[in-house]
């Protein structure tokens, strides 16, 4: 009899569904800027549908700490990170 993988469920920061883990994109702090995450550290989840509402930057933003000039760097790596996950 064939055993069922299992498969991880995390929720998304911005509309708190959960979704498979491979179905999000994994964001990461690291030195006050937002990035893919890169391996070691925390993460946070993002759903793609996520990504277009104007909230997430802001949300994102708190949790980094960011200084609002970084605002636009949020949203060209969100668009960046969708466009590569198509």
């Amino acid at each position: 009899m064939a055993r069922k993988l299992h498969v991880p469920i995390r929720m998304c920061l911005q509309c708190r569904q959960r979704f498979p883990q491979g179905d999000l994109l994994r964001l990461q702090c690291k030195d006050k800027k937002i990035q893919a995450f890169d391996g070691i550290g925390r993460s946070q989840y993002v759903c793609v549908t996520c990504i277009e509402n104007p909230k997430l930057v802001k949300q994102l933003a708190g949790r980094c700490k960011c200084v609002k000039e970084s605002h636009e760097e949020i949203i060209s790596l969100l668009k960046e990170l969708r466009a590569d996950d198509r």
